[in-house]
């Protein structure tokens, strides 16, 4: 009978626990996901199915070796989206579909870089997208303000203020159409935009092995 009764207070104890924990799983709100681009944190209201890592140099045409935060994984090429020109070295987004393939290949060290257009006098006038997921201007007076940017799925998304007072933050997601060393071309179903490199390459620089 002693030994009952000073197990209640305990029992009690947990009892309450049990009911609290109970309570907040049923009314906690859910978040938007938080996805982390390279070294930043974007909140994106979509969940990112893609896998990012480094191309390692056992890649071929047939197959992508990945390095990844703390893995390695291992993707067959059979007619993907091959979106930049990737070398051993590189940093990518890699969507897959299923049996250890891959459906699209993004190459974010390409991404990186200063894009834009050039005026009558050669003066650069664009936006540089940096590996901490921001984005500056160069020379940018009149178009669109861009001032973040993420990968999602493999889809290119842009952050900028709305409005005048820009105080609210919206993004814009487009698919990239075309990604060479000196073009860029991104667009939706309404509108295309195309760029040409006013720059150097802005990611870590890195020994380059191989080209696929």
């Amino acid at each position: 009978m002693i030994l009952t009764m000073r197990r209640l207070p305990l029992l009690m104890v947990l009892f309450l626990v049990l009911a609290m924990t109970y309570s907040c799983d049923r009314f906690r709100q859910p978040k938007l996901i938080i996805f982390d681009t390279i070294c930043t944190d974007t909140i994106i209201g979509e969940a990112d199915q893609a896998i990012y890592g480094t191309i390692g140099d056992k890649s071929s045409m047939q197959t992508l070796f990945l390095y990844t935060y703390d893995d390695t994984m291992t993707f067959k090429l059979v007619n993907p989206q091959i979106v930049g020109r990737y070398t051993v070295g590189d940093r990518v987004a890699v969507v897959p579909c299923g049996d250890g393939m891959a459906n699209r290949v993004v190459d974010i060290t390409s991404l990186m870089q200063e894009w834009g257009t050039r005026d009558s006098v050669k003066v650069p006038h664009g936006f540089a997208i940096e590996a901490d997921g921001k984005i500056r201007a160069i020379n940018n007076t009149t178009g669109r303000l861009y001032h973040g940017w993420a990968l999602v799925n493999g889809r290119f998304v842009l952050s900028h203020n709305n409005g005048k007072a820009r105080t609210d933050t919206v993004s814009d997601t487009m698919d990239i159409l075309k990604l060479t060393p000196d073009s860029l071309v991104i667009g939706d179903s309404t509108r295309t935009h195309r760029y040409g490199c006013i720059g150097e390459k802005l990611s870590t620089s890195k020994k380059k092995k191989s080209r696929r």
